[in-house]
C-alpha cells in the first residue's frame, strides 16, 4: 500500500456492552455499518482507545474485527487496533486481527509500561518491534504516536528509523498540540501518511498543515459532518473549514472529551458513548471497569453539546436523562 493512498477521515468506533458486561454484537455491526456507509469516508478503525481495547480478550477482538468485516461496505478499509506488552504479543494480535478481515493495523506502543518507556526514544528497540511485525504479519501499519506527556512517545529519530518499512504506512499524531504534529508531519509527510488525531480545538491546526486526513474517535458523532471538515481543510476551503470546525465540532469537543483536559474522571469512552445512546444509536454508555461511566452532570453536558453542534433535531423526544 502506497501512503499517498491514504485520505480523509478514518472513524475509531465503540464497542457497546450488554448490561451484564458482554459483547453487545448486533449494536456494533449497526454502529459499523451507519459510520462506515457515511459519504466520503476512507476506514473505520475497531478495537481502538475508543473501542475499549484494552478491555478486550484476544477472542472478543477476533469477534469484534469480523463482526466489522461483515457489515464493512466495499472500499472502505478496516483497521483493527492491536494492543499488547510484547513484541511476540503484538505479533499473535496482528496475525488473528489479519485473519479475521483487518486490512490495516493500528499498532498501540507496547512501550507503555513504566520499565519499556525509555525505549520508545531508542531507535533501535522501535525498529526491532516494527521490523519483525512488518515481516511475519505482513499488513499495512498505522503508528499510534502518544502525546508527549504519556512518557512513551516515539522520539522523531526512532520514528524516522521504521518510515521506510514496508508495511509501516502512517503514524496516527496523537501529538495534542498543532507544533508537535507539524514537526512529524514536516519530516515524514513525504513518506508516511501522518493522521491529526486529536479531540480537541487544536486539530484544525493540524488539519491545516499539509495533513492528508484524521484518525479521530469522536467523529463516530455526527460522521458526515467530520469528514466534511477534513476535505474542507485539507483539500478544499479553510475559511468554510474553520466555520464548520467552530459551528460543530467545538461544542462536541467540549461536551464529550472536555478538550481532552480530563476535568472530571467520567470516561471519555462513556462520554462518547452517551452522545450516541442519547441519538438514539446504540443502547448503552456503559464502559467496562475500571473506566467510569457517565455522570446525571455529564449526561446534560452533552445533550448541550448535541443541541449546540446542531444534532439535537436527531434527538429521540426522551433521551433518558
Amino acid at each position: 500500500m502506497n501512503h499517498k493512498e491514504i485520505r480523509g477521515l478514518i472513524s475509531a468506533v465503540v464497542t457497546p456492552f450488554k448490561t451484564d458486561g458482554s459483547l453487545d454484537v448486533n449494536s456494533f455491526e449497526r454502529h459499523v455499518e451507519r459510520v462506515a456507509s457515511t459519504k466520503g469516508i476512507y476506514g473505520v478503525a475497531v478495537s481502538g482507545h475508543a473501542g475499549e481495547v484494552l478491555t478486550l480478550s484476544s477472542e472478543e477482538r477476533i469477534e469484534i474485527v469480523a463482526a466489522a468485516k461483515r457489515v464493512m461496505p466495499m472500499g472502505v478499509k478496516l483497521v483493527a487496533g492491536i494492543a499488547s506488552g510484547s513484541t511476540a504479543g503484538l505479533v499473535h494480535e496482528g496475525l488473528i486481527a489479519k485473519k479475521a478481515g483487518a486490512e490495516m493495523l493500528l499498532v498501540l506502543p507496547l512501550f507503555d509500561v513504566r520499565p519499556y518507556r525509555h525505549l520508545c526514544h531508542q531507535p533501535e528497540a522501535v525498529y526491532s518491534v516494527f521490523e519483525r511485525m512488518d515481516r511475519e504479519v505482513d499488513l499495512p501499519m498505522i503508528v499510534f504516536q502518544y502525546p508527549e506527556a504519556t512518557g512513551c512517545a516515539y522520539s522523531l529519530p526512532s520514528l524516522e528509523r521504521i518510515a521506510p518499512l514496508k508495511n509501516v504506512v502512517g503514524v496516527k499524531a496523537a501529538t495534542v498540540t498543532a507544533s508537535k504534529y507539524a514537526e512529524i508531519n514536516d519530516a515524514l509527510g513525504d513518506q508516511l501518511a501522518v493522521l491529526a488525531a486529536c479531540d480537541a480545538p487544536s486539530l484544525l491546526g493540524m488539519l491545516l498543515h499539509n495533513a492528508p486526513g484524521a484518525l479521530l474517535g469522536i467523529s463516530v458523532v455526527g460522521t458526515q459532518h467530520w469528514v466534511e471538515i477534513i476535505r474542507e481543510a485539507t483539500e478544499g476551503d479553510a475559511r468554510k473549514a474553520k466555520e464548520l470546525h467552530n459551528r460543530f465540532a467545538v461544542p462536541l469537543m467540549d461536551g464529550i472529551y472536555e478538550y481532552q483536559l480530563q476535568k472530571t474522571p467520567v470516561s471519555t469512552c462513556a462520554a462518547n458513548k452517551e452522545a450516541l445512546a442519547q441519538l438514539g444509536e446504540i443502547p448503552s454508555s456503559w464502559v467496562r471497569p475500571p473506566a467510569l461511566n457517565v455522570t446525571p452532570a455529564r449526561k446534560e453536558a452533552i445533550r448541550i453539546a448535541l443541541e449546540k453542534s446542531g444534532l439535537s433535531s436527531k434527538l429521540p423526544k426522551a433521551v433518558g436523562l
